[in-house]
């Protein structure tokens, strides 16, 4: 009866000690580095987020040297994946399709910011270039790597991120 008890506790440990591996190894986390006076980032998944209908994985961007978090919701449908990306003063959208992934003005149904505050922060001619950074389909993690290192480049002026410290 001792060895059963013993038996059940150890399995119950190991039991235990599992299900936090496997709940710890979905939250994704990334970093790398930037060729921008922000420095390296770091990219961690938070609780998802409702957005209309829609439930969104939610990832939080910071920069070595910013100022403040960036929010990326990902919105994964059949044919495409929406990355809405939004900081304190400005959003975008980087869309993921079969031709490509690249950035765009951030859709209607998704925007919290005014598009007058949008308009003063994010550089159209930097946008216009963005338009196709890849082709193809990415990777979740290689399209949260492009956004880390492009986004900083579509502000007017990317001090608008920057920490002085």
């Amino acid at each position: 009866m001792k060895r059963a008890n013993i038996l059940s506790g150890v399995i119950t440990m190991v039991m235990f000690f599992a299900s936090v591996n496997f709940a710890t190894a979905e939250t994704l986390k990334l970093q790398g580095e930037t060729p921008s006076i922000l420095g390296d980032y770091t990219i961690v998944e938070v609780e998802p987020e409702q957005v209309g209908n829609a439930t969104m994985r939610k990832f939080v961007l910071t920069y070595e040297n910013g100022a403040a978090p960036v929010t990326i919701l990902v919105n994964e449908r059949r044919r495409c994946t929406d990355y809405i990306v939004r900081s304190n003063v400005m959003e975008v959208q980087y869309t993921c399709k079969r031709s490509g992934f690249g950035a765009e003005r951030i859709n209607s149904q998704y925007a919290m910011l005014p598009e007058q505050t949008n308009m003063l922060f994010l550089s159209s001619e930097a946008l216009s270039y963005q338009a196709r950074l890849s082709n193809g389909e990415l990777p979740l993690e290689r399209a949260l790597g492009l956004i880390a290192c492009y986004y900083p480049e579509l502000f007017v002026n990317v001090n608008n991120l920057y920490a002085a410290n």
